[in-house]
């Protein structure tokens, strides 16, 4: 599986939190606590696909989950280790590709958060990784997901600028962003300064590629795949309109029988 995600590698891996620190860890992990255990009770093995620096991981692991944890970025792999250990929690980090996960065993939930699955810019990828997503899932096995809505990503088109401090160190990100019309892909460029206040000045670009999803789309996806029981909720609020958020989570159920993805090869 090809995907365009680049980011937060090398020099970006270190200031990952600092650029992601409006994420609410907790919130977000007890919605997927509340999920699964409405879908599946008493699960307690999970897997975190695309975990990055481990924010979600380390707080699953905290709420008495058995996590496994996944990313194909080693730099990120590592900086998640460390926070694992100086957090007090055991999590079986490993650096493999969502392709890659028939070796490491079975789970009774999973779930890709952060919004990765947007990197996924064609309808094959996606069609493989909920086929090897649901490969790994015990029978009635959870999966969720987010992204953003695609309507928001449409209609955010300018320029931005955000400046970070962290330990001395000022990290100004400027980013830019084209639509990809007949693909239906927003195409980003980020230029970062990184100034270290000690006369050394470093500059970093990236690009990415996301893919402009909407809920039908995606729960048609799950279904497509073998997954059964889709239901869609918005800005992680179990009660809130998922058409009308910017978050969208959609979680689907393993059903039972083949996947009807692997009916149709």
């Amino acid at each position: 599986m090809a995907y365009s995600h680049n980011m937060f590698e090398a020099e970006l891996a270190q200031y990952y939190d600092v650029m992601r620190q409006y994420r609410d860890y907790a919130k977000e992990c007890q919605f997927a606590h509340d999920l699964i255990q409405k879908y599946y009770p008493g699960a307690k093995h999970v897997l975190d696909i695309a975990c990055g620096t481990g924010g979600h991981a380390i707080e699953m692991a905290q709420r008495g989950y058995d996590v496994t944890a996944i990313d194909k970025s080693q730099d990120m792999i590592n900086i998640a280790r460390e926070k694992a250990e100086k957090a007090g929690v055991t999590i079986d980090f490993d650096c493999i590709d969502v392709n890659d996960l028939s070796s490491i065993g079975e789970f009774q939930a999973a779930y890709c958060l952060g919004y990765t699955f947007l990197y996924m810019t064609n309808y094959a990828d996606v069609v493989e990784f909920f086929t090897t997503v649901h490969e790994v899932l015990s029978p009635q096995g959870v999966f969720l997901l987010d992204f953003i809505n695609g309507w928001s990503l449409i209609e955010e088109f300018h320029r931005d600028k955000f400046v970070y401090q962290h330990e001395g160190t000022t990290i100004f990100q400027f980013e830019q962003a084209t639509l990809k019309k007949r693909e239906r892909v927003k195409h980003i460029e980020f230029y970062y300064l990184i100034d270290h206040h000690d006369g050394n000045v470093k500059t970093v670009f990236a690009e990415e590629d996301v893919r402009i999803f909407f809920n039908d789309e995606v729960s048609m996806l799950l279904s497509s795949c073998g997954f059964g029981n889709i239901e869609s909720f918005g800005d992680y609020a179990m009660d809130e309109n998922a058409d009308a958020a910017y978050i969208i989570i959609v979680a689907g159920q393993k059903a039972g029988g083949i996947s009807k993805a692997k009916e149709r090869d």
